[in-house]
């Protein structure tokens, strides 16, 4: 998703005009229009100016950008775009320590138990040896789990996405 997309998105979210967002962050009369053309993707605001929309929009500054927030970072802002691209995609689960030791399972496999919500086939696992992503993906298990049992709304699932990592658990 292009940063235009992602302003526009959190703009409509924040239920702001391109004339409200372009005159709170300073561009005066013409404002509505250069939100347009960054929308459109014509033209693309400068760091300095991303970071006040950020401000303004009352969301992470990385929830605008298109990279460079560090790796962890990147990959995290990627997958949520992602998910509201194409709602439903991601499916995250927290998983459970089994009785078994690693090294005794010879096949490397995990074992799942199955109920409706599983595709089809059988769902892949992936974990890091990165103990950062894997706090920020655990954070994210919890709240995709709150959405899917009705604790909070799309809108609070979203709002938790774009003002992340100030709203992920610390």
């Amino acid at each position: 998703m292009t940063t235009g997309e992602k302003i526009k998105r959190i703009r409509r979210h924040r239920q702001m005009t391109q004339k409200e967002l372009g005159e709170k962050i300073g561009l005066g009369a013409g404002g509505a229009n250069r939100i347009a053309q960054y929308e459109m993707g014509y033209r693309i605001p400068k760091k300095p100016l991303l970071e006040k929309m950020a401000e303004v929009l009352n969301v992470s500054a990385m929830a605008l950008s298109e990279g460079g927030n560090g790796a962890a970072a990147d990959m995290m802002e990627q997958l949520f775009w992602l998910d509201e691209e194409v709602p439903g995609i991601i499916n995250l689960v927290r998983t459970q320590r089994s009785e078994t030791r690693y090294n005794a399972n010879q096949d490397f496999s995990l074992r799942y138990d199955d109920n409706d919500d599983w595709p089809p086939n059988s769902p892949v696992a992936m974990w890091f040896n990165s103990t950062i992503l894997n706090d920020f993906l655990k954070d994210w298990a919890d709240v995709q789990r709150k959405l899917r049992q009705g604790e909070i709304t799309e809108k609070e699932y979203f709002e938790w996405k774009i003002c992340w990592p100030e709203s992920a658990d610390k």
